[in-house]
């Protein structure tokens, strides 16, 4: 059986006409602290009303009314194993799902040949006290590994972000109560559910586990990608520039967001591929280089987790230390040059500065990884800043134009040709990002073209 990756908790069968006409297909009615007579009248209207609009509905612990009132599905926690006749809901051709925490609880919910296994809290929730720390995404990847092609369902905590890291770590469906039924406003939260939930329902093929490319990298599948139109010759860098690691994969996964990369390195040196290397991941946006504009037709983003500007600490030891191993083997793999492992900040100057003046690209030339130059200290005494005019400013927009960087070439120091030199000074003279292209920049860009033009004719 299959679930709908989207599956509506709700405390009362009112919650069904307001909330599940926007295209919610799986519902369950939780109900607590309710007379025996409410109970079965909401059991039985919401029955109806789930069989009248294509939806399917699952009972929360009261199995022997979900018999009698002619039910086809409920769930039981872990304490409803022991009075519930499940022989009885099986003879009655009712499904169950069960509740687990641990690895004893999902041992005893498999000997009971459930119909969908329910792992929880995945992050801490509000809906009640747990004796049991938040699961973790991991956990969720362990479970179906266990579990096979028994449906999981992740609960607890979760958001429509949340829901996509949840159904891309190998849950099949996301359970949501309080998110929506706590909400402002739980029609529009709803929707934003359906939305979010969408490619696991209607584009499966997206969503996918796959082989990973590189062979250390774990697969975190995003449906945010596409078909390429031009053979891979780039690599470009970025950084996350959020909180956590986990704040950036919510985005990276969430169709409402419609950002992706091939990679993520996290802090510790972990690796995940979210992208297939053979597909179009969404990370360059408007760019260019040497010509080329959509970057993103031709290139494989990494993203490297870190709070960017906000804190500009530096990149951890072992972080980079993956970094260097993974770009390595895409450019050994992908046949990608030196000069084409660029910065965000290189190919979008106007938009982007990651991954910022302190990301270690010479650490990265050390090792063979993208093109690099040990620059003079920075003058004070001469340089060319906005207003100046003339031969020099000419030549300096040439030079930044044959490198690579899309700029017009008017003999006017104007404002593109100032954040064109930021983005050389932050990737290729660190030492200082003021946008004035003193005789350091410009001893850098002449010796790096030179070299460019070496590797050009060999």
């Amino acid at each position: 059986m299959t679930l709908d990756p989207f599956y509506l908790i709700i405390d009362h069968a009112e919650w069904l006409p307001r909330l599940t006409l926007m295209g919610v297909k799986l519902v369950q009615l939780r109900m607590k602290d309710r007379t025996e007579q409410d109970i079965r009248t909401q059991i039985s209207y919401a029955r109806k009303f789930c069989h009248a609009n294509n939806i399917q509905l699952i009972v929360n612990d009261y199995w022997d009314h979900a018999i009698d009132l002619g039910c086809d599905f409920v769930h039981l926690g872990q304490s409803d194993l022991a009075t519930a006749d499940v022989n009885a809901l099986r003879r009655h051709g009712v499904r169950i799902g069960v509740s687990t925490h641990d690895e004893e609880e999902l041992e005893r919910a498999l000997s009971y040949l459930p119909d969908y296994i329910a792992l929880g809290p995945i992050w801490p929730t509000v809906l009640k006290e747990m004796k049991f720390a938040p699961q973790g995404l991991g956990r969720l990847k362990s479970w179906k590994n266990r579990i096979g092609s028994v449906p999981l369902v992740a609960i607890g905590g979760l958001t429509p972000a949340r829901a996509c890291l949840a159904l891309a770590s190998g849950a099949d469906s996301a359970c949501v109560v309080t998110d929506i039924l706590n909400n402002s406003d739980p029609q529009g939260r709803t929707k934003e559910w359906i939305s979010a939930t969408a490619p696991w329902r209607d584009a499966p093929e997206l969503c996918c586990e796959f082989l990973p490319d590189y062979i250390d990298a774990q697969v975190l599948p995003s449906p945010n990608h596409g078909a390429r139109s031009r053979s891979i010759s780039t690599l470009v860098m970025h950084y996350t520039g959020m909180p956590t690691a986990e704040s950036a994969l919510e985005l990276l996964c969430s169709p409402l967001a419609q950002v992706s990369a091939h990679y993520v390195v996290e802090e510790d040196g972990k690796i995940l591929q979210l992208v297939p290397e053979e597909r179009r991941a969404w990370h360059a946006g408007v760019s260019y280089w040497l010509g080329e504009t959509d970057l993103n037709a031709s290139s494989i983003g990494i993203e490297i987790a870190h709070p960017g500007h906000r804190n500009a600490r530096p990149f951890p030891a072992r972080q980079i230390e993956s970094v260097i191993k993974l770009s390595t083997d895409i450019c050994r793999r992908r046949n990608i040059s030196r000069q084409r492992v660029l910065a965000h900040s290189d190919i979008a100057p106007k938009r982007k500065i990651d991954p910022g003046e302190f990301f270690p690209w010479d650490v990265l030339a050390q090792a063979g990884v993208g093109s690099y130059i040990e620059a003079t200290p920075p003058d004070d005494n001469q340089s060319l800043s906005i207003g100046a005019q003339g031969s020099d400013v000419r030549r300096l927009q040439q030079n930044l134009a044959q490198f690579g960087y899309r700029l017009e070439i008017t003999g006017i120091y104007d404002e593109d040709t100032r954040v064109t030199v930021s983005a050389f000074q932050r990737h290729f003279r660190p030492a200082r990002v003021d946008g004035q292209a003193d005789a350091s920049t410009c001893e850098v860009l002449s010796r790096l073209l030179e070299r460019q033009e070496v590797s050009c004719h060999p």
